[in-house]
């Protein structure tokens, strides 16, 4: 184990894509950028909060969690100030404890996060000067300039309507010019210094220890094992050492190699995770093969307390910005002025677009059927991720809808003398966009989303990934069978799977990069291109998540039992003996206790399947299912596109997904084949919200709606009236903001 002065790795922006953020930091909403704080005074508050988190990463074919044998982790909540931006914020991910490329080693990473409080803004003990008076000098001196410009443009208006005004701009040159200054300095201010400010974090730290398991022939574990239960767990469920590895396999073929490593950020956890660790180190496979090591975890009573913060003092004030905020007596135009803001916004993208066609979109109904419309391709795995957006209309959002793994925090980090406890490390972020603070800052929402080109794109990258390390892990096994390459006029099957983890690899380490698709599938070897091609054509068999079930005449599948043995030419025959499956019409838990197959591609698209004795499946017979490793005699298998099956004459073979093996009463033999985007829960669960959230909301909503009309300087903030979003790598806790 590579160990430092504590005997466990740390590690900071790697594995957490919080690292420096802290209360006040600012993010820019189209991007999901963070950025150094702009809070000079000591206005923040602490509650302890101490929970213990835990998950299982890394790769496994033998256990389904919501986050094993995943090329990225994902976020929990979003953040962005556009129903677009939310949606892809959302979708954000970060390398973590991923595993993004793939070998013959079988490694586990057992993860815990130690959650120990929750920093925010003391908000009801906060009034807009006192938070003004809190800035640093540049955002407050141009706050305090848009303040001025608003004042001014509303004392101008006085009781007239500023969108009617608006609608005759050449009648009134003197208010159109004052809109253009408020509306300028609002937008400089976004510009410099973000959408949104956090404005409270939770502290803590997070551990892994990670284990590489591998047979010392090398080959074992990825053979196909007939023997090996699967597990359908759920986040932070208990799994076997041995059940990660290999199903708990009774035939397990040689002796297991095992090498530990363990990593935290935050100090707060380095001791916790070292005695961890410390409980598989150095041990043999036998001794902690049956230890299921998450309930082995750091324990609620091992939470250190939350750091230590100054103590909440209000800022000095300062009579220049009381005098200027208490010149606002009455918000009751703050509805057209947001609308004035968001339609002098809209106009950069659409010259020609009128204030009347603006107000009449902006009072539409949001339409969420392209979301739905990715959300069913999504569900379905029928994405298409070599087919080019036609359109290209978000080109630039691609670019800016990037990993959270790669936020701007570089320059987040304060000096030695101002920082915080380095024990601790923020594990999420609560976020208010910056009209919900101060209302002279107000603007609109964009909550439709028209082109989800961006969105599609995110997509389709985590989906070439997952493909990428299902084919890797399908070439491997095949390698490990005994199957010859030459005979199906292929290159080495652990090239092919090799050039097929690299690019998985690449993928995640370029995340952001706009042709990252196009590069990865070019520096693909030739024969692994032709693979994906045919792959990417047919799509379904991204749902073989754990293997293909077979019918034959609609009535029976292939039982674990030889029936009988023989040899043709340099061949052996092996025949297994068909039983009734209850399968139809679509029972596939039937599957449980009969055997799977593996679908392959060759480069000329020619698909067959292997599994069951390391061999081909030839034909079924009145004797039973016939399998070896003749190239002659293996099935090559037609692709029904229309019914999502692979055919050949009474023979059908069924994509089997993960669910199938929840809840079943006995357990599941076989293993994992593929994790693809339609069983990660993360992307799911973020489309279902986006498209939930629009069938509620208008084309347009304006900060004003957060605002009350008889609002008064003198009034103090309320910290559950204020709007946030929340965004981090643990689930939200509501002890402090509970809206």
């Amino acid at each position: 184990m590579d160990n430092n002065d504590n005997n466990v790795k740390e590690m900071n922006g790697a594995i957490n894509p919080f690292y420096a953020v802290e209360v006040g930091s600012i993010i820019r909403g189209d991007s999901g950028r963070f950025l150094a704080s702009i809070i000079k005074g000591d206005i923040t508050k602490m509650v302890p909060d101490k929970e213990v988190k835990q998950t299982m990463t890394g790769s496994s074919s033998y256990a389904y969690t919501d986050s094993l044998n995943q090329g990225s982790v994902g976020v929990s909540g979003s953040y962005g100030i556009s129903g677009l931006a939310s949606l892809n914020a959302g979708l954000s991910v970060y390398a973590g404890y991923a595993n993004a490329e793939l070998t013959k080693t079988v490694a586990v990473n057992y993860n815990v996060q130690m959650l120990s409080g929750v920093e925010y803004l003391n908000f009801n003990d906060l009034k807009a000067e006192h938070l003004i008076g809190a800035l640093q000098e540049n955002p407050k001196q141009m706050i305090m300039i848009a303040l001025e410009n608003y004042n001014q443009l509303v004392k101008k208006i006085g009781n007239n309507n500023l969108l009617t005004i608006m609608q005759h701009p050449d009648e009134h040159p003197e208010i159109i010019k004052l809109v253009d200054e408020w509306v300028k300095s609002v937008q400089r201010f976004f510009k410099e210094h973000g959408d949104g400010i956090v404005v409270g974090v939770v502290w803590g730290g997070m551990g892994t220890v990670s284990l590489k398991m591998i047979s010392s022939s090398g080959e074992s574990s990825w053979k196909y094992g007939t023997k090996g239960n699967f597990t359908y767990s759920g986040v932070g469920k208990a799994i076997t050492v041995e059940a990660a590895y290999d199903g708990s396999n009774a035939k397990r073929e040689s002796k297991v190699d095992v090498s530990a490593d363990s990593w935290s950020s935050g100090g707060c956890v380095s001791e916790q995770v070292q005695k961890w660790g410390d409980i598989v180190q150095g041990k043999a496979f036998s001794e902690i093969s049956s230890i299921s090591l998450l309930e082995k975890a750091p324990q609620l009573s091992t939470v250190k307390d939350p750091p230590k913060i100054p103590e909440f003092k209000l800022p000095a004030k300062d009579p220049k910005i009381t005098d200027k905020i208490k010149e606002i007596t009455s918000l009751d135009g703050l509805n057209a002025l947001a609308k004035a803001s968001a339609y002098e916004k809209a106009k950069e993208t659409e010259k020609d677009l009128t204030l009347d066609e603006f107000l009449k979109r902006s009072e539409a109904k949001a339409n969420p059927k392209k979301v739905d419309d990715l959300k069913k391709n999504v569900a379905e795995n029928n994405l298409d991720v070599l087919q080019d957006d036609p359109l290209q209309q978000n080109r630039s959002l691609v670019a800016k809808s990037r990993i959270i793994g790669q936020l701007e925090t570089k320059t987040a980090v304060k000096s030695e003398t101002e920082k915080k406890d380095d024990s601790y490390t923020v594990l999420g972020a609560w976020i208010a966009n910056w009209p919900d603070i101060f209302p002279w800052l107000a603007t609109g929402y964009l909550n439709s989303i028209d082109d989800i080109s961006s969105t599609q794109e995110i997509i389709k990258k985590q989906c070439l990934i997952q493909d990428f390390l299902t084919l890797g892990k399908t070439y491997y096994m095949l390698d490990a069978s005994g199957i010859s390459n030459k005979d199906f006029k292929m290159s080495p099957f652990t090239q092919i799977a090799a050039s097929f983890s690299q690019q998985a690899g690449y993928i995640r380490d370029n995340f952001d990069d706009i042709d990252v698709i196009k590069n990865a599938y070019t520096n693909l070897s030739n024969d692994a291109q032709k693979i994906y091609t045919k792959w990417n054509d047919i799509k379904f068999l991204r749902s073989a998540e754990l293997g293909l079930g077979l019918m034959y005449e609609g009535e029976k599948s292939i039982a674990n039992t030889i029936k009988k043995t023989d040899h043709v030419g340099n061949y052996t025959r092996i025949w297994y003996t068909m039983d009734e499956c209850s399968f139809l019409p679509k029972n596939y838990s039937a599957f449980s206790t009969f055997l799977k197959l593996i679908p392959f591609i060759t480069p000329s698209g020619d698909v067959y399947a292997f599994g069951p004795s390391q061999m081909l499946l030839n034909q079924i017979t009145t004797d039973g299912a016939i399998f070896s490793k003749n190239p002659l005699t293996a099935a090559k298998l037609e692709v029904d596109a229309v019914n999502r099956v692979l055919k050949k004459g009474d023979l059908i073979l069924y994509p089997v997904k993960f669910n199938a093996a929840k809840d079943i009463s006995s357990s599941w033999e076989g293993q994992s084949i593929s994790t693809n985007v339609a069983s990660i829960k993360n992307i799911n669960e973020h489309l279902e919200h986006a498209s939930k959230a629009m069938k509620d909301l208008n084309v347009y909503s304006f900060s004003s709606s957060n605002w009350k009309t008889n609002w008064k300087p003198e009034d103090y903030y309320s910290i559950n009236s204020i709007k946030k979003q929340y965004i981090g790598i643990v689930e939200e806790l509501r002890n402090v903001f509970g809206n």
